[in-house]
C-alpha cells in the first residue's frame, strides 16, 4: 500500500520523465526542422548562384554573338570596299594605259 509520502515522491519522477520525453521529441523536431531549413537555404543560395552565372554567361554569349556579327559585317564591308577600290584602280590604270597607247598624254 502506498502512503501519501510515496505518492508525492513518485509524482515528480513521472513529471520529469514526461518532461524529458517531451524535450527529446521537441529537440528531434527542431533538429529535423533545422536540416530542412538549412537545405532550403542552401538550395536557394545555389539557385541564386546559378541564376547569376546564367545571366553573366548570357551577357558573354550575347557579346560574342554581337562581336561575331560585327566582324562578319566589317569583313563583308571590307571585301566590298576592296572590290570597289580594286575596280577603281584597274579602271584608272586602263584609262591611263589607253591614253598612253593612243598617244594622248592628257591628265584629267
Amino acid at each position: 500500500m502506498k502512503t501519501h509520502m510515496t505518492t508525492i515522491c513518485t509524482q515528480p519522477r513521472k513529471l520529469i520523465n514526461v518532461a524529458s520525453r517531451v524535450i527529446n521529441i521537441l529537440t528531434k523536431f527542431h533538429k529535423d526542422w533545422m536540416k530542412t531549413v538549412t537545405s532550403i537555404v542552401y538550395t536557394n543560395d545555389l539557385i541564386n548562384i546559378l541564376t547569376k552565372f546564367h545571366k553573366a554567361w548570357m551577357k558573354t554569349v550575347t557579346s560574342i554573338v554581337y562581336t561575331s556579327d560585327l566582324i562578319y559585317i566589317l569583313t563583308k564591308f571590307h571585301k566590298d570596299w576592296m572590290k570597289t577600290v580594286t575596280s577603281t584602280v584597274y579602271t584608272n590604270k586602263l584609262l591611263t594605259d589607253r591614253r598612253t597607247h593612243n598617244g594622248h598624254h592628257t591628265v584629267t
